[in-house]
């Protein structure tokens, strides 16, 4: 080979290396050039302390899914989580800085509702996206609709009612059994115990047999509700709501007894909130075997499985949810880069975005979402705990939500099945529940041969009772004014009303329209102080007799002295528990006491007109007075309802079974009164207005109001 063929060579082969290098730093340089765009978020989270870990656990996995998902993209979002204990002293000043703080714009949390009402009350003037997973409470997710920027990842509580309640008349011969509710007598706030609530109305429109309602304030009243329980030794379903490990083993340990004394007691099936899923009681539960319900994953996702390959672990109530709502967070975030909506419109967007099937959870489909939204694109995302569908109404809360079916037998928990609100009998949404009505009407006998005189009437009298007080009992005070008012147009003189209330919200501070009250927000004043005869305070519950039964004292100045030719009005308006009626803020008064009252009334015919939950519990026990009939707001079984929440006062105006009441006798004051009947069990939304006593009192296709209002 000549020297010159050598060179050349050499030439090119170094002409080559040359080139190759040049190309593999062009490479180089155009893949390091290609640097994302992306914007950090800081969102506050709020959790309570001892769940703090697994959600920052959760967080960990959620965000590097995230973060896997959007590799290669020009653009990304990072979410940055600032934690906080929402069960800290000092939780509040913290709520308030982090309202306050303009680098924060977004919240996740608080996982309860008591926090998470006031979390939500601190961004009233500085609207931020606020998404619980699992703050479920029916009353706070009914006053947190109205703000627009919470978003609650979870169906209320009465949803898990009525899961439990679906799995109970789901038992083999479910007809022949009871199905009773053991819960938490609570401290009488409005919507506390929602199991209570909504129980006796739920599994009478299941068709369940409504057994007894059997509130507890210890383990000793637990622990005597078991032995009742046994007692009747029969077929029965218990729904239990556990507030406490101590409560739950309690139960289980007296059952443990009876069953060691009678080998042959048929033991409950017994029904259990989420409450129940905790490791203390699982693991020492020993003498029954359990069910009951959990918010969980959607099954069809696989997130639970790749949850616990993950963790070794399964997953606990919300963290479902937490996973879903770092998801959205990062899809809102990514569409209101690219476009001009605010975060919390971008939100609303993604709900409800349906331009073509969207991704799963996992990153590789996560990519494609976040494609779509870099664009303006909304697929129909669904998240892992379920479909991302908010109520029409108010979006503020997701439907369908997805619970898990356990049993918990010998310290061991297995997964039954998985059931969601979609494939129940109707939308069981906090809003829907709320305004669901009742389908059966009460059928009476119009040619029923009751046959009862009764002699000329003379006179008429009326005592109108607030048995409840304190500024979060206002409409129980605000619906007594109201009906003295309706009382007043219809002919009564003063001196033939007694009217008792507290009078404590009238000139209460929190009143911005002192001291007027109302029972709709514009509308008129219903307050007038000359009306008001006793402070409920100044009163016993035997003063009640001495009122109606005409017997004044120095003390009780004004009676009514009603004859057997007169007729007598009563409409009482407190909190009520199975067996008695609130008559704050010294004591109660019994169905007892207050049957023996009106035993030894005279009265020509008497019509008591109760708002208070469980009242038709009183009808029940008055049936046999004569010439007395009772229209209760609720089954004996049931809860009554708050009606009309104030945009100004953030309060209840006044009670639903009341509202329609007062509309109806104040439109016409001769309404018959089946028709009344009727008019109220249609539009009473959340319980069955009931009627007692008719065949005491007469047929009520002839019978009417006009007896007690007509001029």
């Amino acid at each position: 080979m000549s020297v010159d063929l050598r060179f050349t060579n050499l030439r090119f082969t170094i002409c080559f290396l040359l080139f190759l290098s040049v190309g593999l730093i062009s490479c180089e340089d155009e893949s390091s050039s290609i640097h994302q765009d992306k914007k950090t978020y800081k969102v506050a989270v709020f959790c309570e302390s001892d769940e703090m870990d697994r959600w920052q656990r959760m967080a960990q996995w959620a965000l590097k899914n995230i973060a896997e998902a959007q590799q290669g993209l020009p653009t990304g979002v990072e979410l940055q989580l600032q934690y906080y204990s929402q069960d800290a002293t000092d939780v509040e000043i913290q709520m308030s800085k982090v309202a306050e703080d303009p680098e924060i714009v977004a919240i996740i949390g608080p996982t309860i509702s008591e926090p998470a009402e006031l979390m939500a009350s601190k961004l009233v003037n500085r609207p931020k996206p606020m998404i619980t997973p699992s703050a479920t409470l029916v009353d706070y997710q009914r006053k947190v609709s109205k703000y627009g920027f919470v978003w609650n990842m979870a169906e209320s509580d009465i949803a898990e009612m009525e899961m439990l309640i679906a799995c109970c008349s789901g038992l083999m011969f479910s007809s022949l059994y009871d199905v009773k509710l053991l819960a938490p007598q609570e401290n009488g706030s409005y919507g506390d115990n929602i199991y209570a609530e909504w129980f006796g109305f739920l599994a009478e429109e299941y068709g369940m047999n409504v057994g007894d309602v059997m509130l507890y304030e210890n383990e000793e009243d637990v622990r005597d509700y078991a032995r009742s329980i046994a007692k009747q030794k029969s077929l029965q379903g218990v729904i239990f709501c556990p507030n406490s490990d101590q409560v739950a083993l309690a139960f289980d340990d007296e059952y443990g007894k009876i069953l060691a004394n009678d080998k042959y007691l048929l033991a409950p099936n017994v029904y259990c909130t989420d409450a129940f899923i905790d490791e203390q009681i699982i693991k020492n539960i020993k003498h029954l075997s359990y069910e009951g319900i959990d918010l969980y994953a959607a099954p069809e996702a696989g997130f639970h499985q790749a949850f616990m390959r993950q963790f070794h672990e399964d997953l606990v109530n919300g963290e479902a949810q937490f996973y879903d709502a770092l998801c959205l967070l990062s899809y809102a975030a990514t569409l209101a880069r690219h476009t001009e909506q605010t975060l919390n419109e971008a939100i609303l967007s993604v709900v409800n975005g349906r331009n073509g099937r969207g991704g799963s959870w996992l990153p590789d489909d996560m990519k494609q979402n976040f494609q779509q939204l870099a664009k303006g694109i909304c697929p129909d995302i669904d998240g892992v705990s379920s479909k991302w569908v908010v109520d029409e109404q108010t979006h503020s809360y997701f439907i369908g939500s997805t619970y898990r079916h356990w049993r918990c037998e010998n310290g061991k928990l297995c997964t039954l099945e998985y059931i969601s609100t979609e494939g129940s009998r109707r939308s069981t949404s906090s809003k829907d529940m709320w305004d669901w009505q009742a389908e059966e009407i009460e059928e009476f006998y119009p040619d029923a041969s009751i046959n009862l005189t009764y002699p000329e009437l003379k006179d008429r009298w009326a005592l109108l009772v607030a048995g409840s007080s304190g500024w979060a009992n206002y409409r129980f005070q605000a619906d007594v004014f109201a009906m003295y008012q309706i009382l007043k147009k219809n002919g009564y003189d003063d001196d033939h009303i007694v009217l008792i209330a507290e009078d404590d919200v009238a000139n209460d501070t929190r009143n911005i329209f002192r001291p007027d009250l109302r029972v709709l927000d514009e509308g008129p004043n219903v307050y007038d102080h000359n009306a008001l005869d006793y402070k409920l305070s100044t009163l016993s519950p035997d003063d009640i007799a001495n009122i109606l039964q005409g017997n004044a004292t120095e003390r009780l100045t004004k009676v009514l002295h009603p004859t057997e030719n007169d007729n007598v009005f009563i409409f009482w308006s407190s909190h009520g528990t199975p067996g008695m009626f609130d008559f704050d803020p010294s004591s109660a008064i019994s169905y007892t006491s207050m049957k023996d009252i009106l035993e030894n009334t005279p009265h020509r015919k008497m019509l008591m007109a109760v708002e208070a939950c469980y009242g038709g519990g009183f009808g029940k026990f008055c049936e046999g007075l004569p010439g007395t009939l009772f229209i209760t707001a609720s089954a004996p079984s049931e809860t009554s309802h708050a009606d009309v929440m104030s945009e100004h006062l953030g309060i209840f105006l006044t009670n639903g079974f009341t509202r329609g009441f007062q509309m109806a006798i104040a439109n016409n004051s001769n309404i018959i009164l089946r028709d009344l009947y009727v008019t109220l069990a249609r539009n009473t939304s959340g319980s069955h207005v009931k009627v007692y006593n008719e065949n005491e009192y007469g047929n009520v296709y002839r019978e009417s109001m006009g007896e007690y209002l007509g001029k």
